[in-house]
C-alpha cells in the first residue's frame, strides 16, 4: 500500500493587505517532514509505503500571492509524478486558502492532483474547522474530518483518524464520495468555543454520528468569517463508510443541518467583550493576576497583520495605578531593527505601528531596552522560531516589537521573547479567544472590540463576495 502525503496550510485573511509569500512559510521536505504529522504513525503502523511530499504551514495572514502558491503545488505534483502507482493521498490543509487570481488554493490544488490520479484512488483530507469550503471539493475527495477542538488542540489526533480511514477504505477497494452541505451562515470565530454552547452539543451530535457503523466521519466546519469570498460560510461533512451507505450519510446531513439551525442563535461570546476604553478600565482596577486583553481587531492568529496601535494609544494615556502592562506584541520591520541595534539596558527611541491608516497610527516610544529575543508561531508551528523581538520599557508598561505579524500563544513563547511571564499583571495579546496554554492561567480574559483585518462585529463588515444566504452571526 503506497500513500501520498503533504501538508499545505494556510488560513487567508481577505481584509489584510500584506500578500503571502513564499517566506512566510515553514517549509520541510523529505523524510524530514513525516515527523510532524500524526498520520505517520498511523501508516507506519499498517506497513503503508509512504511518500513524503511537504510540510508547509502559513501562519494566517493576507492573500496568498499566485506565484508562491504554484511553487508549493508544483513540489506536491512532481512527487505525484515520480511516484509509482499510488493507492492514496493524504493531505492536511486549511480549507480557507485564498490565492490571488485563483480563489480557493485548496480547490485549484485537488483539481490539480486528480489530473494525475483516478477516481479511484481515494483522497483523505484532515482540515481546520475554520474552513470556508466550496461545494466541488466534495467531488474530488473521498474522506474529511475537521478538529473538534477550539482552541484547536486535537489536530495530531485528527490525522491519525483520517489516516486510519484512509488505510480501511484503500483496503475496502472503494473510494466513496462524501456528503456535503452549505449552510446559511457565516459565525464570529470567538463566538464558537468548544467548551461553550451550542459547540459543545454539536461536538456531542457528531460523536452520536460516528457511534454508526454506516458513518465513517461526521464534521462540522464553522467558516472563517475574515475572508470575503463566495466559498465563505459554514458547512457539513458526512462520510458513509461505503456507497450502499450514502442514504444514511444525507439522512445524518439533514438531522445535523437542522440541529445546527436550531441552535445557531445561542452563538455568542464566551468571553467578556468590551469596548477598549472600558476593556482597559476594568483590567486596570482588577488585584487578581493576569488579566489578558484580546486586540480582537487586530488578532494575527486569525490573519490580522498585528501592526494596529490603537490599545498601544490608550495604555500610554491611562494612569497604570502601579500595576505590569505588557502589549505582546507590535509588528514593525523599521523600528525592530532600529532597536535591535541597541544593547539591553540602553535608553532607546523609536516610533512604532504599521502608519497605514488611523488604526495603525505611529507611536513615539521611549524608554529603556528591556530584551530580545525570538517569536514562535503557533499551531503547527508553535515551536518553530518564526521572527524576533525587541522590548522596550516605558516604566510599567512593557511594548513588544516583533519583526512579524504573530501573537503569543503560550508561556513559551514569553520565555523565548526573554520575559518573564509572571511580572505582568494585565497582557494585551494580538488574538481573539486564548489558547490553551494561556486559558489555564487566565485570571479574567476580555475582548476589546478593536477595529481591524478580524473585527469581531461581523454584520457591520463591508462584504462584497459572500453569498446573499449568508446569515451574519
Amino acid at each position: 500500500m503506497k500513500i501520498l502525503v503533504g501538508c499545505f496550510y494556510h488560513e487567508t485573511n481577505t481584509f489584510n493587505p500584506e500578500p503571502t509569500t513564499v517566506e512566510d512559510y515553514i517549509l520541510v521536505e523529505g523524510e524530514d517532514m513525516l515527523s510532524r504529522l500524526g498520520s505517520t504513525s498511523e501508516f507506519k503502523k499498517n506497513n503503508v509505503d509512504i511518500v513524503p511530499s511537504i510540510y508547509a504551514t502559513g501562519l494566517s495572514s493576507g492573500i496568498v500571492k499566485k506565484e508562491t502558491f504554484e511553487y508549493f503545488v508544483n513540489k506536491i505534483i512532481s512527487q505525484l509524478k515520480t511516484a509509482d502507482e499510488l493507492d492514496g493521498v493524504w493531505l492536511h490543509l486549511h480549507g480557507s486558502m485564498i490565492v490571488e487570481e485563483v480563489g480557493s488554493g485548496e480547490l485549484a490544488l485537488l483539481k490539480e492532483i486528480r489530473k494525475y490520479i483516478s477516481d479511484d484512488v481515494p483522497i483523505s483530507l484532515t482540515l481546520d474547522i475554520h474552513a470556508n469550503i466550496p461545494q466541488e471539493i466534495a467531488e474530488l475527495v473521498n474522506i474529511v474530518r475537521s478538529y473538534r477542538t477550539v482552541p484547536h488542540i486535537d489536530q495530531q489526533e485528527i490525522e491519525r483518524v483520517t489516516a486510519s480511514l484512509l488505510v480501511d477504505a484503500i483496503r475496502q477497494g472503494e473510494a466513496v464520495k462524501p456528503v456535503f452541505v452549505s449552510l446559511p451562515m457565516t459565525i464570529c470565530g470567538e463566538k464558537a468555543l468548544g467548551k461553550s454552547e451550542p459547540l459543545r452539543s454539536i461536538f456531542k451530535q457528531l460523536d452520536a454520528i460516528e457511534e454508526n457503523e454506516e458513518i465513517a466521519a461526521a464534521s462540522f466546519f464553522l467558516g472563517h468569517a475574515w475572508s470575503d469570498s463566495i466559498h465563505t460560510g459554514a458547512s457539513i461533512f458526512i462520510v458513509p463508510t461505503s456507497g450502499e451507505f450514502i442514504g444514511a450519510a444525507r439522512e445524518a446531513s439533514i438531522k445535523l443541518t437542522d440541529f445546527i439551525c436550531k441552535r445557531k442563535s445561542e452563538f455568542d461570546f464566551a468571553a467578556l467583550a468590551l469596548d477598549p476604553e472600558e476593556a482597559i478600565k476594568i483590567s486596570l482596577q482588577r488585584n487578581n493576576k493576569p488579566t489578558f486583553i484580546s486586540d480582537s481587531g487586530d488578532n494575527t492568529t486569525a490573519g490580522a497583520p498585528g501592526y494596529n496601535t490603537v490599545l498601544l494609544r490608550k495604555m500610554l494615556n491611562q494612569n497604570l495605578k502601579g500595576k505590569k502592562v505588557l502589549i505582546a506584541s507590535i509588528l514593525d520591520k523599521s523600528a525592530f531593527e532600529k532597536l535591535k541595534e541597541s544593547a539591553i539596558g540602553d535608553k532607546v527611541a523609536v516610533s512604532v505601528g504599521g502608519g497605514y491608516d488611523k488604526n495603525s497610527e505611529k507611536v513615539h516610544l521611549q524608554g529603556v531596552l528591556k530584551a530580545k529575543g525570538s517569536l514562535l508561531g503557533y499551531l503547527n508551528a508553535e515551536n518553530d522560531v518564526v521572527g524576533e523581538v525587541c522590548t522596550v520599557s516605558l516604566n510599567n508598561l512593557d511594548v513588544v516589537v516583533a519583526n512579524r505579524g504573530d501573537s503569543f500563544i503560550s508561556i513559551n513563547h514569553f520565555k523565548k521573547a526573554g520575559l518573564n511571564f509572571d511580572e505582568y499583571d494585565v497582557i494585551v495579546l494580538k488574538q481573539g479567544y486564548l489558547f490553551d496554554d494561556l486559558e489555564k492561567v487566565s485570571d479574567l480574559a476580555i475582548l476589546a472590540l478593536t477595529p481591524g483585518a478580524t473585527y469581531l462585529q461581523i454584520k457591520e463588515i463591508d462584504y462584497q463576495h459572500i453569498r446573499d444566504d449568508q446569515e451574519l452571526i
